[in-house]
């Protein structure tokens, strides 16, 4: 196979997504909150309180996702889950909302990751899915990049343009524009360009 067939190739895939995006982004609008202009929900795995639920423009969400709005936020004025504009998020991810997440525009979430703003509690119950949640907003800030399989916990803020490295928990604050990882994450570095160094979040 020439180059340029191979690139075809590669093509293909991409672009049978895009067409099937294309045909039901009618049925999107009409279910969710808002669902923005070349937006693409491919093969979610679930779906949970979609009219709760803004998609901003552009936005790639590949297969396998999980996306639920809990019955807690049911009651909450919607949109209670903001994906903004340009916004890629790759292969079975899950966002989980009992009161707020934002995902701010052109940010990038790897496979795998978790993004929840909601605890279980420990009480003497039949189990921890009888017992009631704990909630906080969660954010994550313009242009930032999540590594693959990384936890986003209730409570996190993270700023813009950030780095967080795979397999990485995060709850709390994280600066902009900083490189965080671990379990719980922590800041090692800078996303502001040093001598041309690059950044490899996973």
């Amino acid at each position: 196979m020439t180059p340029g067939g191979a690139i075809r190739g590669l093509a293909r895939p991409i672009g049978r997504v895009a067409l099937r995006g294309r045909l039901l982004e009618p049925y999107r609008r009409l279910r969710f909150h808002s669902f923005g202009r070349d937006s693409i929900l491919h093969k979610p795995d679930w779906v949970v309180g979609a009219g709760h639920v803004a998609v901003g423009e552009r936005v790639l969400i590949l297969h396998g996702m999980w996306l639920a709005v809990e019955q807690p936020a049911w009651s909450l004025p919607a949109p209670v889950v903001r994906i903004g504009d340009g916004v890629a998020i790759r292969p079975y991810c899950t966002i989980s909302a009992a009161e707020s997440i934002v995902i701010e525009d052109d940010v990038v979430i790897s496979a795998f990751t978790t993004v929840i703003d909601s605890d279980h509690t420990m009480e003497p119950r039949d189990n921890v899915l009888s017992n009631p949640l704990k909630t906080a907003p969660v954010r994550i800030g313009r242009g930032s990049w999540i590594g693959e399989r990384v936890g986003i916990l209730r409570g996190s803020n993270i700023g813009e343009f950030s780095a967080i490295g795979a397999n990485s928990v995060v709850k709390g604050e994280i600066p902009p524009y900083s490189v965080a990882v671990g379990a719980p994450a922590r800041v090692v570095g800078t996303t502001r360009e040093r001598d041309g160094a690059a950044i490899t979040a996973g």
